[in-house]
């Protein structure tokens, strides 16, 4: 899109702006819901037309929270604040003049793999499996598309939205400087209530580790998720009783040890050691970029919910 011709704002739809007015969790909600039921997007096309992701589940958060301040330090020091982002989008890309940012909310998702993608995925043990390689690149486009069309179902009930990575100010910082980026869906989510961290970085929430995540920022007030945990690494068993760690078997190039993730050699396995299953190496079909890896959200306790969760419940 070329964000120096934006398109002009469509008329407020009266009918759905009441129905937003009744319930505005609801009406995001089932926005985001029908949309990855319905949309052939969410589709992997060479495998039978299965969906390429699970029904997601969502989360709010207060924009002014101070939790987003913190991710300057544990991000990156540029890391977007919400409301900064939304007035420098309706500012320099909507051409608003002043515009009037009241109260801010953050909205996340997580978007739960497909059970077959993930059992695939736990069989290979160099690289990813056809099929997890087609979620990982065909997800992206999805779920790109899933929040523009968020974001257009929401400016048509006069809601101002913003996605802060499809903006023109989003970057993703590469090695040699550590690898991060401008705004963190995975961090969101956490801020959000869906989940917290694992050794090897991914979220572990209540549908597994396996899921992508994904946010937006609205210039308006709903009630914040509670999140459900004492803090950043509370879902992980090897930081609870250091009892796991099965994703450092699982990731082929050490990039995971009890010490943490190496988001360089995380890279380098991504970009160098697995450029075979690109080539053909493993097959033909691989797509995007890159192979997608993703071994240690795969076969992994972890996988499709938090360890221990069933087991505790039972016992209390």
């Amino acid at each position: 899109m070329n964000f120096d011709q934006q398109p002009a704002r469509q008329p407020v739809d009266t009918e759905k702006r009441e129905e937003f007015d009744r319930d505005p969790k609801g009406f995001i909600e089932r926005t985001i819901l029908d949309y990855a039921a319905t949309s052939p997007s969410n589709k992997l096309e060479h495998f039978g037309g299965a969906p390429i992701f699970e029904p997601p589940i969502i989360g709010y958060a207060n924009g002014d929270d101070p939790i987003f301040e913190t991710y300057k330090e544990v991000v990156h020091k540029d890391h977007f604040m919400p409301r900064e982002i939304l007035e420098r989008y309706l500012t320099e890309v909507r051409k608003v003049d002043t515009p009037v940012v009241e109260r801010v909310t953050v909205v996340a998702f997580a978007l739960p793999y497909n059970r077959e993608t993930m059992r695939e995925n736990a069989l290979e043990k160099h690289g990813p499996a056809l099929r997890w390689n087609h979620t990982r690149w065909e997800g992206q486009d999805f779920n790109h598309e899933l929040v523009k069309h968020v974001i257009a179902s929401l400016e048509r009930v006069g809601v101002e939205a913003v996605a802060p990575d499809q903006t023109p100010f989003f970057r993703i910082v590469l090695p040699p400087d550590p690898l991060a980026s401008y705004w963190s869906h995975r961090h969101m989510a956490y801020a959000t209530g869906l989940g917290t961290f694992s050794l090897n970085d991914g979220l572990i929430t209540p549908k597994g580790i396996g899921v992508r995540c994904s946010s937006f920022v609205i210039n308006m007030d709903l009630e914040p998720t509670p999140r459900p945990y004492a803090h950043h690494l509370a879902n992980c068993t090897f930081y609870a009783n250091g009892e796991c760690g099965a994703c450092i078997a699982r990731c082929p190039g050490d990039a995971i040890t009890k010490e943490g993730h190496d988001k360089a050699k995380c890279h380098h396995v991504l970009f160098v050691q697995q450029k075979p299953w690109l080539d053909g190496e493993h097959g033909p079909g691989y797509i995007g970029d890159y192979a997608g890896c993703g071994l240690c959200h795969t076969g992994v306790p972890c996988a499709a919910g938090i360890p221990g969760r069933r087991a505790r419940a039972e016992t209390t």
